[in-house]
């Protein structure tokens, strides 16, 4: 039991340092843009910005994010509590996955990763009907599912709204310095990821830890926010360099959709509804009113089809992976 713990939470900390690593740098993308090119900066200041306030997110995310933790606990999405082996694959399977792709500089959902792992090997390994299928439906994948659409309509409402104050002339990216409120927008997505996911992997830490002291919920919870941390200041310009020329250039629209962001995903934490930060920030680029909003749906689409069709079954099938090797190494 105790070899188990340990593991578990030696995963626990690379699924949190992919996380980090995969997701900070999407929310301060734009303060790593040369502004007289465009082109990628090499700097460290936004990484510890971001880190900072998606591992302040992570550890705050134990007071707000109480009904999104109690959301991801295994028991909740079975029928029948699982076992602790089954966890830990879990664990495996999202961490590897996410790894992966961040050492490839593509961005993904974390939260797929996740809900992936778990359906995925639950079906393969324990049948459809050991799931929860109507609590997952609707507290989990419709809101995946619905969060970049809000998002999108969200900032195309807003844009709308606003439009009489548009002057028509777009900022040119020469002529722009990165002011407070990037800066702060940032703060604020980075701080909403914190919130979003921290919940997610800590309930699965927390299962390894189930009945061995008070410490099993608080102690995720450290663990994750370290490595946030840690994985943003490592590996956070990877996917970021991805990014430069897939983020909007003029600063309304980054702000609109950092804010519309920032506080969906934020209310989503609170509420308990299982978001994907990722999809939701990629709705909002391309929900701006006109071509500044055409110019970003395809690549919305391609990142919410990613999430489904790639990430989702990947680390379920990675999961199953690491069940298999773990029964026959330590069975």
């Amino acid at each position: 039991m105790l070899l188990s713990v340990e593991i578990g939470l030696a995963v626990l900390f690379a699924l949190a340092f992919g996380n980090g690593a995969n997701d900070v740098g999407k929310s301060v993308t734009a303060l790593m843009m040369d502004p007289d090119t465009a082109a990628f900066k090499p700097t460290y200041s936004p990484l510890i910005w971001g880190g900072l306030f998606s591992g302040l997110g992570s550890i705050l995310a134990i007071i707000i994010s109480v009904r999104l933790f109690s959301a991801f606990t295994p028991q909740s999405f079975f029928q029948t509590t699982p076992g602790v082996s089954f966890i830990l694959a879990a664990l495996v399977g999202a961490a590897s996955w996410i790894l992966i792709a961040t050492l490839l500089r593509v961005q993904v959902s974390t939260t797929h990763a996740i809900v992936g792992a778990i359906i995925v090997q639950a079906i393969y390994l324990l049948g459809a009907a050991s799931l929860e299928w109507t609590f997952l439906i609707w507290r989990i994948l419709l809101p995946l599912a619905a969060g970049p659409f809000v998002a999108l309509i969200g900032v195309y409402i807003i844009s709308r709204v606003l439009r009489k104050r548009d002057t028509g002339v777009d900022e040119a990216p020469s002529s722009r310095r990165l002011g407070a409120a990037d800066w702060i927008s940032a703060a604020g997505v980075a701080f909403a990821r914190g919130v979003n996911d921290a919940p997610k992997m800590a309930a699965l830490g927390a299962f390894v830890l189930l009945g061995t002291s008070e410490d099993g919920v608080l102690l995720p919870y450290v663990i994750v926010g370290v490595a946030v941390v840690a994985g943003s200041l490592v590996w956070g310009d990877r996917v970021a360099k991805t990014l430069i020329g897939h983020t909007p250039l003029q600063r309304g629209h980054r702000l609109k959709a950092h804010g519309a962001t920032a506080v969906l995903v934020s209310a989503g934490s609170y509420f308990g509804d299982a978001f994907s930060t990722t999809n939701v920030s990629e709705g909002a680029n391309a929900g701006h009113h006109g071509q500044k909003g055409r110019q970003f749906l395809a690549p919305a689409l391609r990142g919410m089809a990613l999430a489904w069709m790639v990430t989702l079954p990947a680390a379920g099938l990675l999961a199953i992976v690491a069940s298999i090797l773990g029964a026959r190494f330590w069975g």
